[in-house]
């Protein structure tokens, strides 16, 4: 199994600049991508802060981060 796909239990966050946390989310995909998991597994998901621009990706560290 895919250690990437399997369910997590925590949240990230990231401090912002006025002291507040913001928490971050999947990031969605336009339904017009066919198939996203199969991007995932290429190089972990994003995940972008529900308050600010930031974005993050988790992915194990053998593969390579996903390209926008």
């Amino acid at each position: 199994m895919d250690r990437l796909h399997t369910e997590l239990d925590f949240r990230l966050q990231h401090r912002h600049g006025d002291g507040t946390w913001g928490t971050f989310e999947p990031e969605p995909h336009s339904p017009s991508e066919v198939d996203p998991e199969r991007s995932w597994s290429k190089g972990g998901r994003i995940y972008a802060c529900t308050t600010c621009e930031e974005k993050v990706v988790v992915a194990p560290v053998d593969q390579e981060p996903p390209v926008d």
